[in-house]
């Protein structure tokens, strides 16, 4: 049976000038419009000779929906259908990329409409969550989105580049077609002590990872062993861009360390990607490097029990009682009564009051409850606020990919 949201969208689609407003899932001969469009609203431009595997990539691995007026495509968006970590569990997530609209179409309700019915679609499909990178945050967030990382970039010169005291293994420097298994193996294992990392597929790798002049350090311990890499570009004569760096022990990380520190003679200036929590920086011997930091990435629960169905919790839930807000999804505006493996619909009238947006940031572990609740942000008994806190495993988000 449709949702109500999809007979509105379908049936009763807003009228504007005598057109009627309708989400419809986009075809393979509408993808060079969006493709277009893309250029167009973000500035750029696609070279000739990889304008076939981008649509292909686009035909194979996105679903694309639109609006149309008078046959033209108005406004798009695309859905990526990815999976997620939450430690070590997999769940489905619906990525959303290239929310776009030509100007003479801005302001008539086309994006509104579009990722309202794509939220359905997407919980339709499985898709407990959702992410985006977001243009601006407070949009995003009428949505139900919320923040769940950040994004630090460290900026190094070259006195900054001091090695550290060796480690018996070795680095295996390879280019970006020599990718192995291994490689995979490793980002796995590091993804699953974060939330929020992709699950990588083939397509994924092959893709979406590297840029076109990446190359690949590879780290082995003494036994031959696998345990850390970087992707890094000489993105000009006096500077190292690392955009990667995953290490899965402290002895990969000081030998991967060292071999950037061995660029010292070559490079003016690194830039490092890396995930705040990791240790390396405060490894150094002056660790006071210019940074910059800022949010990067937003989630959305799309279903609530199927979300918490798999997700791992740190202690008990037992007994807590969410009252949760929701702008766009009516299923999820309701109150919930948390179980150790399930979360079942409740009347209980005691509980914690708080929107989807805090949900999914508590969730990802973003934001504690209890800083939240101090801050006025989430409401309810203090004692059920301190029960959900240990609730909530104190693992950090992340993640490196973009979309």
């Amino acid at each position: 049976m449709l949702r109500f949201v999809h007979v509105y969208a379908i049936v009763k689609g807003k009228i504007r000038g005598g057109i009627r407003m309708q989400t419809e899932r986009l075809q393979k001969q509408d993808l060079e419009a969006a493709m277009q469009m893309s250029e167009y609203a973000f500035r750029y431009r696609i070279p000739e000779d990889k304008r076939d595997a981008r649509l292909e990539q686009m035909d194979q691995h996105q679903q694309l929906y639109g609006i149309k007026e008078n046959g033209k495509l108005a406004a798009k968006l695309q859905l990526l259908p990815l999976s997620i970590r939450l430690g070590e569990q997999t769940m489905l997530m619906g990525g959303i990329a290239g929310v776009a609209t030509y100007p003479e179409y801005r302001r008539n309700g086309y994006i509104k409409r579009l990722l309202t019915d794509t939220l359905y679609h997407m919980r339709d499909q499985g898709m407990p969550v959702s992410m985006l990178h977001p243009f601006y945050v407070d949009f995003y967030r009428r949505f139900g989105y919320e923040l769940f990382t950040d994004r630090t970039i460290y900026t190094l010169k070259k006195k900054d580049l001091n090695r550290l005291a060796p480690v018996d293994g070795t680095v295996e420097r390879m280019k970006k077609e020599e990718h192995t298994q291994e490689i995979e193996d490793i980002y796995t294992a590091y993804a699953a002590t974060y939330s929020g990392m992709l699950a990588r597929e083939d397509f994924w790798w092959k893709y979406r990872v590297y840029r076109d002049h990446d190359f690949i350090a590879l780290y082995r311990d003494s036994d031959g062993k696998a345990q850390g890499y970087i992707i890094y570009e000489i993105s000009s004569r006096d500077k190292l861009d690392v955009s990667q760096f995953i290490a899965l022990n402290a002895e990969a990380r000081i030998g991967l360390w060292n071999f950037l520190a061995q660029h010292d003679s070559m490079f003016e200036e690194v830039t490092l990607d890396l995930p705040q929590h990791d240790p390396l920086i405060f490894m150094l011997p002056d660790p006071q490097l210019e940074v910059k930091h800022y949010p990067y990435f937003m989630a959305r629960i799309l279903d609530v029990p199927a979300f918490f169905e798999k997700y791992d919790w740190q202690g008990s839930p037992a007994g807590v009682v969410l009252h949760v807000e929701d702008p766009i999804i009516q299923e999820n505006n309701d109150t919930f009564t948390l179980k150790d493996a399930n979360t079942e619909m409740s009347s209980e009238a005691k509980g914690i009051k708080l929107s989807i947006n805090m949900l999914s940031a508590i969730a990802f572990g973003y934001k504690r409850p209890l800083v939240l609740w101090q801050a006025g942000l989430i409401e309810g008994p203090e004692e059920m606020i301190r029960k959900f806190e240990l609730s909530i495993p104190r693992r950090k988000p992340y993640i490196y990919d973009f979309f």
